[in-house]
């Protein structure tokens, strides 16, 4: 449960980051599909990722790819490296799978 909490801050936290940056965010609450949040500005849309203190599995990877392209979207991987204390934004194409 302790993951799943911080998880969800960082979820929160990334959200108000892009919001701030004039995106529109939607939180995809406890699903389990490819993308935590969904953010649209300027009619493009980008489905985001979070991680904390590790880069998701290819596997993981390989469905945000997938279903970007499926849709048009951009595929973005948001890590948080507490070691480092910062956020890494990862924005991935077809040749990171």
């Amino acid at each position: 449960m302790q993951s799943y909490k911080k998880g969800r801050r960082w979820e929160w936290k990334v959200k108000k980051q892009w919001e701030k940056e004039g995106f529109l965010v939607y939180r995809s609450a406890g699903s389990k599909g490819a993308a935590d949040l969904i953010a649209i500005k300027d009619g493009q849309v980008w489905l985001i990722q979070v991680q904390v203190n590790r880069k998701p599995p290819q596997q993981k990877i390989q469905r945000l790819v997938d279903e970007a392209l499926t849709y048009g979207a951009f595929p973005v991987v948001v890590v948080w490296d507490s070691k480092k204390r910062q956020l890494d934004t990862i924005l991935l194409s077809g040749d990171d799978t």
